[in-house]
């Protein structure tokens, strides 16, 4: 009975395990009881404000629509390249001069604007300026990747206080039809004054009283007479354009050289033959040789497509080579509160790419050294004589601050020398006293 009972204890508790292991499988068959979970998400948006654009303002005068026009097209792809800086373009109509140092004296000038290499140095030595060598060291700028003559024209007291945006120096253009005629090689880089007077003197004709033909040209022209005191181993003015050295030996020859092609007749002034600019008698064929810049290669091309001509560098005289500079340079104001976005257009704006750009459109000379040997001025020497002009003997078209009473005193010797027959010497003498006069 025992056994039995035991036996029998036995199965419940076998059947009482087999149940509870039923169980358990079931369950981890069946699909779990499906419920609702809620959590609390917290969604962070970055929202992106766009930073304040700093506005420059920039100005200069407006030569010409095509000008205008190619500026700002720069300016558009400075835009895209820097959207954080909005410039703003505003040309000044009228006597520019006047306008800009009015601004300055108020306070209200550009950020911005053309300064002229004829009057730059007021400005710069009146604080008007604001220094550049910080800000070109910090974008790693440097004076020699331009021409020195052109960079050095806007250095002042160790500080360099204006980019040259562009430039021109003056070529000797002769016409290849005349030269022809007159049996005789074309000139070269090498010439000297007296290639010059031989040349003029054979290709002058005064056959044709209807159409005279001269060899030189010779305008009482202050920006075309210097270069010949230059070659001469003289200067307009002193060093620190304290004095006025017209009346040195070297100027007074340089002028007797300069007046001896009209009184020999194979020269001639522009006012002898009815015009007023000698680029005009040179388009006609009435001046074989003369000295201009850059600008006359476009108006011949414009009025005297039929020109046949050459450019080289002026002839040499007894002192070496001598050419003037003429030049505009962007200046940043001193008183810019953006010095550094003012500063990113002046290079976006003179950097070798724009000036590139500036230089294949036939407007002007770039101020980088890197462009002398760029395949455009491969392809075209007449702008390549000049552009190399830069290089040697040229100096700045920039008298101090009586600036204009040079020019005036100038053009008046050269007149007195040419229609008053009044000697180099006296001439010159009586310039430079008027020019002390108005230093004092």
């Amino acid at each position: 009975m025992n056994r039995l009972i035991k036996f029998l204890l036995i199965l419940t508790t076998l059947a009482l395990a087999l149940s509870a292991c039923g169980q358990t499988t079931t369950q981890q068959q069946s699909a779990p009881t499906p419920q609702t979970v809620r959590e609390t998400v917290t969604v962070r948006e970055t929202v992106v404000v766009p930073a304040e654009k700093v506005t420059v303002r920039l100005s200069g005068w407006a030569s010409s629509p095509a000008e205008t026009a190619l500026l700002e097209s720069l300016l558009y792809k400075f835009s895209v390249e820097n959207p954080d800086i909005l410039v703003k373009y505003e040309p000044i109509t009228g006597d520019y001069k006047q306008v800009l140092l009015t601004s300055i004296a108020s306070g209200t000038e550009p950020d911005i604007f053309y300064v002229d290499i004829f009057w730059w140095l007021e400005l710069a030595a009146n604080d008007a300026l604001l220094p550049l060598d910080d800000l070109m060291a910090a974008s790693g700028v440097s004076r020699t990747e331009f021409i020195p003559s052109l960079i050095d024209a806007f250095t002042y007291e160790g500080k360099t206080y204006g980019i040259p945006k562009d430039f021109n120096t003056l070529g000797m253009f002769y016409n290849k039809a005349l030269f022809d005629k007159a049996g005789l090689a074309y000139p070269t880089d090498d010439w000297t004054w007296d290639d010059l007077r031989e040349a003029a003197a054979a290709l002058t004709d005064l056959s044709d009283p209807n159409k005279p033909i001269y060899g030189f040209c010779t305008p009482p022209d202050p920006g075309r007479f210097p270069v010949f005191v230059f070659q001469n181993g003289g200067m307009v003015m002193n060093g620190d354009y304290t004095d006025v050295l017209l009346d040195s030996e070297a100027a007074v020859k340089a002028a007797e050289f300069y007046a001896s092609f009209r009184a020999a007749q194979i020269g001639a002034l522009p006012s002898d033959l009815g015009e007023g600019w000698q680029g005009t008698l040179f388009g006609k064929g009435q001046c074989a040789m003369v000295y201009e810049g850059g600008w006359l290669i476009p108006y011949l091309r414009d009025q005297f497509p039929n020109t046949q001509y050459g450019v080289v560098m002026p002839p040499a005289g007894p002192g070496g080579e001598g050419n003037l500079i003429f030049t505009v340079a962007w200046g940043i104001s001193a008183n810019t509160k953006n010095p550094e976005a003012a500063w990113k257009v002046v290079n976006f704006l003179t950097s070798e790419a724009s000036q590139k750009t500036v230089l294949e459109s036939g407007f002007a000379l770039p101020s980088r050294q890197s462009l002398q040997n760029s395949d455009y001025l491969k392809n075209n020497p007449n702008s390549a004589a000049i552009f190399n002009g830069s290089f040697f003997g040229a100096r700045p078209f920039f008298w101090g601050v009586v600036g204009s009473d040079v020019n005036d005193q100038m053009s008046k010797a050269l007149e007195r020398m040419f229609k008053e027959n009044q000697p180099a010497p006296e001439a010159m003498k009586q310039a430079a006293e008027s020019i002390r006069r108005a230093l004092r």
